[in-house]
């Protein structure tokens, strides 16, 4: 069953910028008129209203703090709403400036019934900071008109939409102004009265697009809709009200911006093991900070912990007026596809394994946050067979991976009779009276004229169970313990 939703953000622009200061006011420019087009509700108690001009705002509240609209900045914005709602839906289709449409009817079971999808969205961006007006429709247009009065059910039937649909009054309905007046003039007040209308009547007295606009929202002619496509990149800005003068003001903007990072690595079904933030000044350069994962990871709640820990390390040179976020080193999180039984097995097992090292990785991201880049290494196996050169110490943040993990789990299972510690280098000792398994033979080292050839041993010396080999002039040699 389709079915659609409509999300729309009211000020949007504004509500990217004002949420750190709720009780300062705040209104929003047309970059043309220089006309109030958005506004807060501090500056709202103070009489500024929308549509109102600059020099008047500024007469009834001198303290206003003012910007001017940026649409660029706005799309933008727009687009961070969608890569978030690829959270929640597989079609969205973007409606300029602060509107989203969502086909729900295919999610529905996923989420368990469309109450508790509402909610969930609704949650979302309330914890967000997000005010949203929500509100679903058999067709695209009934949603949007009932969300932007504001009077959404969570429903797909008709015979509870219609009553709604038909009590909105002609002020909350979107028309032009030369329509409105048109039908003012018929003496229509409300879409229960528009819609008694013959369409033929529409079309003569007001003009052909209202007609076929009604079509629309009845459902009698299909509403063109274009898909949102994820772009191939990540990268986005924010601006800020005021300069950020400290490093800690930089994580709020830089949540949002993680946000639709994250929305974007989902709907990719990618992780990153870069961030870099670039801070702009009011005097150049800009700052730019690399902050480098041991592990991919796409997940918000970490990616927001580890840009937490990174900023405790970097000092801001100058307040900052805006930053940017992109992202660098994806590597695909989904199993490879394949016809085959056994490799998609294989590819199934690979994918569990990615959930179970899931807090591992965390772990490994967060210590790498904490310490210097050299202060965190990691071993990486090497494929050679002798003890002493099969593992080698590697930074974290350049070549430790969940994949390397996997790897050097792969190896390990390999090689079943090494014991978990083994020592650097092999220390002499005595025979040992008891043995319990062996011998393993090792032949091996002729590349690097370095040859070796042992047998290995696991052994009893007093109470404890260690690795033992003989090498081929008879000399016994500790190599490593059992647990």
């Amino acid at each position: 069953m389709a079915g659609w939703m409509y999300l729309w953000f009211p000020d949007l622009y504004l509500h990217s910028l004002d949420a750190a200061t709720p009780r300062e006011p705040v209104a929003i420019l047309d970059p043309q008129e220089q006309r109030i087009v958005q506004l807060n509700a501090p500056a709202q108690a103070l009489g500024v209203r929308r549509d109102m001009p600059l020099a008047s705002a500024l007469f009834l509240c001198p303290a206003l703090t003012t910007r001017t609209l940026s649409l660029s900045h706005e799309q933008q914005l727009l687009q961070q709403r969608a890569l978030w709602a690829g959270h929640y839906a597989s079609f969205i289709s973007l409606h300029a400036p602060q509107g989203l449409w969502l086909e729900v009817g295919s999610m529905l079971k996923l989420f368990g019934g469309l109450s508790a999808y509402w909610q969930r969205i609704q949650q979302d961006c309330e914890e967000q900071h997000w005010p949203v007006h929500i509100a679903t429709g058999h067709t695209p247009l009934a949603a949007r008109w009932l969300a932007l009065a504001n009077a959404g059910e969570p429903t797909f039937a008709r015979e509870k939409l219609l009553p709604r649909l038909q009590a909105l009054a002609l002020d909350e309905l979107p028309l032009s102004d030369a329509q409105r007046i048109a039908l003012q003039r018929l003496g229509i007040h409300s879409l229960e009265q528009l819609l008694r209308l013959p369409l033929a009547d529409v079309g003569q007295r007001v003009d052909v697009e209202l007609m076929n606009t009604l079509r629309q929202l009845k459902g009698d002619a299909s509403y063109p809709l274009t898909p949102f496509d994820v772009p191939p990149s990540y990268s986005q800005h924010a601006e800020c009200l005021h300069d950020i003068e400290h490093r800690n003001g930089i994580l709020f903007p830089l949540k949002r911006l993680l946000e639709g990072l994250c929305g974007f690595l989902h709907q990719q079904q990618l992780a990153t093991r870069e961030l870099i933030l670039t801070l702009t000044h009011r005097e150049p350069p800009d700052s730019v900070w690399r902050f480098a994962l041991a592990s991919p990871e796409y997940r918000y709640p970490e990616l927001v912990q580890l840009c937490r820990y990174q900023l405790e390390k970097q000092r801001l040179r100058a307040p900052a007026t805006a930053l940017r976020l992109d992202v660098a080193k994806l590597s695909s999180r989904a199993p490879a596809q394949s016809n085959d039984l056994l490799a998609q097995k294989g590819a199934d097992r690979e994918q569990t394994n990615q959930h179970q090292h899931a807090p591992q990785t965390g772990l490994l991201n967060r210590l790498a946050s904490r310490l210097e880049a050299e202060q965190l290494q990691c071993l990486y196996p090497t494929g050679d067979p002798r003890p002493e050169c099969a593992w080698h110490t590697m930074s974290a943040a350049e070549h430790s991976t969940v994949r390397q993990l996997q790897k050097a789990t792969h190896v390990r299972s390999h090689r079943g009779h090494w014991p978990f510690w083994v020592l650097p280098h092999p220390s002499p000792c005595s025979a040992p009276t008891t043995l319990i398994a062996g011998p393993a033979r090792l032949d091996s080292g002729w590349w690097d004229h370095a040859p070796i050839r042992r047998d290995y041993y696991q052994a009893l010396l007093g109470n404890q169970l260690a690795w033992v080999f003989r090498d081929d002039r008879g000399q016994w040699f500790i190599h490593g313990f059992y647990s």
